[in-house]
């Protein structure tokens, strides 16, 4: 006899265990077999449906085998996904709510597919998991465990909430985690040294290219945790922008505020600084971002300028030579080839990238994704 108690601590634990794979993958396969347990059945499967493909979550390893199957043929022809359907999204059922034995093993997706797993009866949902995804849960038991009752329909119910906002918890943080490894990628990528700071100065965050810029000694560096340039002039008009964009407001349009950072031998150093907001209780607050660029800093990409232009070996090395800043003479020196024979060469880059001037073809490779290619 199975104690109402052993059932209520049995949900309990598979609850807890839904919530705890939410944030972690790594826990969705544990889940379908604990589900068949409280269920006291063979067989779980549950999977999300969007734009009418199945992804299978978590499912027990008698089904899992044959899953290549049921994707390319038998999911348009399952009767227990139709027929719960047919109840409406969240309702939980039973296969006997619908469909007769007889009538069932009469059925192509009985003979050909279920027969084959010992599997009859299913109890079970079609519910929303996201604004456009459907969540599938599926129990099931062979034929001589019997049918599934109005206890299991809801032990089912109370379980279906806790799963539904479980998936709606996993997607949020997919999404979230998402967005954020496009950003790092992008800010990874970029020429531009990034810097996230709070009001006064404290650096939160900074990506590769600012970390190599503060840490090469240069015009701006670290002091006590915050970002400053080595001349204190510098420095003032800095922390002064940070500052302003700190008292913003939440405006999202706020204009942001821009200086030059001088450096002893080379160009100075750009810098805009805008507001940036992000409020989360318990951590530094985020007052304002940073982006900076160093003018002196070249480009490296001549395989992305040969696929982009056509161009051969020697002039994509002239292309990215003249975008990093160097004249013909230098070029010329570099290559220890004549300086008509760079020009030759250049008249045939000009050719390819669509430009007839120096300058337009400098602006033509800085504005490319070349600018952001690595060789």
């Amino acid at each position: 006899m199975i104690s109402h108690t052993e059932t209520s601590n049995k949900m309990l634990s598979l609850i807890d265990s839904v919530y705890e794979a939410a944030i972690d993958e790594k826990y969705w396969q544990a889940l379908a077999p604990q589900i068949a347990k409280v269920f006291y059945s063979t067989g779980t499967n549950l999977m999300v449906q969007e734009a009418g493909v199945p992804r299978i979550l978590t499912i027990t390893d008698n089904i899992s085998s044959t899953m290549g199957a049921y994707r390319h043929y038998f999911w348009d022809r399952d009767v227990w996904v139709q027929g719960a359907k047919g109840f409406g999204i969240s309702q939980v059922v039973a296969s006997q709510d619908f469909i007769t034995d007889a009538d069932f093993q009469e059925t192509e997706f009985y003979r050909e597919w279920v027969r084959h797993l010992d599997l009859f009866y299913m109890v079970g949902s079609v519910f929303r998991s996201g604004p456009n995804e459907l969540g599938v849960l599926g129990v099931f038991r062979p034929r001589a465990a019997g049918t599934y009752q109005e206890s299991d329909k809801l032990l089912a119910t109370r379980f279906l909430p806790h799963l539904q906002r479980a998936l709606q918890i996993r997607n949020q943080l997919g999404h979230t985690q998402f967005l954020q490894r496009v950003s790092l990628e992008t800010l990874t990528r970029t020429d531009t040294a990034t810097l996230v700071v709070t009001s006064d100065g404290r650096i939160i965050f900074a990506n590769p290219h600012a970390d190599r810029l503060l840490s090469s000694r240069g015009a701006l560096c670290v002091q006590k945790g915050q970002l400053a340039a080595r001349l204190h002039s510098d420095s003032a008009r800095l922390l002064s922008l940070i500052r302003s964009a700190s008292n913003m407001g939440e405006a999202s349009n706020a204009p942001g505020g821009v200086t030059a950072i001088r450096q002893a031998k080379e160009l100075p150093l750009t810098v805009l600084v805008a507001p940036f907001r992000l409020a989360l209780p318990g951590l530094a607050t985020p007052s304002a971002i940073v982006f900076i660029r160093d003018p002196s800093r070249s480009i490296s990409a001549t395989l992305a300028l040969q696929s982009l232009f056509q161009l051969t070996p020697a002039e994509a090395r002239i292309a990215q030579e003249l975008a990093n800043g160097k004249s013909l003479a230098e070029i010329a020196a570099l290559h220890r080839a004549s300086q008509q024979t760079v020009r030759k060469q250049l008249k045939a880059i000009f050719a390819k990238t669509g430009t007839n001037r120096q300058a337009q073809c400098v602006a033509a490779i800085l504005r490319s994704v070349a600018a952001i290619a690595r060789d």
